[in-house]
């Protein structure tokens, strides 16, 4: 092909459509693209913790996890084929739609294809909000009082998303409408500002909890508590983030948002794929391993020691002869339990 043929490529643009037009349309479909490899790193997950789930024994599967994950996985699978069948009629069967691509893609809307798909992604994001907050719950001591203001802030986050799915599929421009843009605005506002506190709370708790037993553990064997990698899991800062981004765009009625919309849906399973992940693993914060904190607290300051919850800070390779939980002895220690004493079920 010589260089006259390659110019000539340029001159099949749409007529009638100016750059801003032609953006939206790539906007859409890169989207749509960032979407998909969101689905498939999700897809690597979700196969990665029913493996580990897999390797529990029998009798301590935790199946109400396993739901929940396979669940999550199958909400974003419907989010996800909802999409692509929505950009097939966008780009190929109905691209000669009033407005292109970008005007079919905002009156297909309210297309129960579509909606199925917004309606899996809002009852998604309500099972991650609310694996979140079990973590938050079991990071701070299983305490039911300082989860009163988070619950009710998710609760706030359902109702305004019921209202946001009944608004869209009543006023016209559905999703951009004013009233659906009050409503999306709330609904994103709350989950996201949940999950922010959520957050802050959990890294902050992570690193108080840290600091207390770092003189005792010693930083390598706790590293799989107390790292960076930890916490941002724990925390599923990653929905936090990609959230903060879409509810600016959403607000401010972005083009950017058509960018991060499609990937927030696979994100709010990722994140808490993630937690469950290290959960099946045997690696995630549970209630044993804040007992054991607080008991190796007690000892870095002085009390008496006691084996109590020393094993529920497993060490990956228990060795012979030795303190399986800090590969030495500890100073006030009198006696550790194996890493074999601590049962599956712990981490649930």
């Amino acid at each position: 092909m010589d260089s006259t043929q390659a110019a000539n490529i340029t001159s099949f643009a749409p007529e009638g459509e100016t750059a801003f037009d032609l953006w939206i349309e790539k906007s859409f479909l890169d989207g749509f693209a960032l979407a998909g490899v969101g689905y498939g790193v999700l897809l690597v997950l979700t196969w990665q913790t029913m493996h580990s789930f897999s390797n529990f024994p029998r009798g301590s599967r935790p199946w109400g996890l396993v739901g929940y994950a396979v669940m999550m996985f199958a909400l974003a699978t419907i989010g996800y084929g909802s999409a692509t069948k929505i950009n097939e009629r966008s780009f190929v069967q109905d691209r000669n739609a009033p407005g292109g691509p970008s005007g079919f893609e905002i009156i297909s809307f309210t297309s129960p294809v579509n909606m199925m798909g917004v309606v899996a992604y809002v009852i998604l994001s309500w099972l991650a909000d609310g694996l979140v907050l079990w973590r938050f719950w079991l990071v701070w001591g299983c305490s039911y009082i300082y989860t009163i203001f988070p619950a009710l802030m998710l609760l706030g986050s359902v109702i305004s998303s019921l209202a946001l799915i009944v608004t869209s599929f009543q006023l016209e421009n559905s999703f951009w409408a004013a009233r659906s843009v009050q409503f999306g605005t709330a609904y994103w506002s709350l989950s996201i500002s949940l999950n922010i506190l959520l957050t802050l709370l959990i890294v902050g708790r992570i690193l108080v909890l840290r600091k207390r037993v770092k003189g005792t553990l010693g930083a390598q064997h706790a590293q799989q508590y107390f790292s960076s990698a930890a916490m941002i899991i724990e925390s599923a800062s990653l929905y936090a983030v990609v959230g903060l981004i879409f509810i600016v765009t959403y607000a401010r009625s972005s083009s950017v948002q058509n960018l991060v919309f499609p990937i927030l849906g696979q994100v709010q399973a990722i994140a808490p794929m993630l937690i469950l992940s290290r959960v099946a693993q045997g690696r995630a914060w549970s209630q044993s391993t804040i007992q054991a904190t607080t008991v190796l607290s007690v000892n870095a300051n002085g009390g008496s020691a006691t084996n109590i919850g020393l094993g529920s800070l497993p060490s990956r390779q228990p060795g012979a002869g030795v303190d399986t939980v800090t590969g030495a002895q500890v100073s006030n220690d009198k006696q550790t339990e194996s890493m074999h004493s601590l049962p599956y079920t712990s981490q649930v």
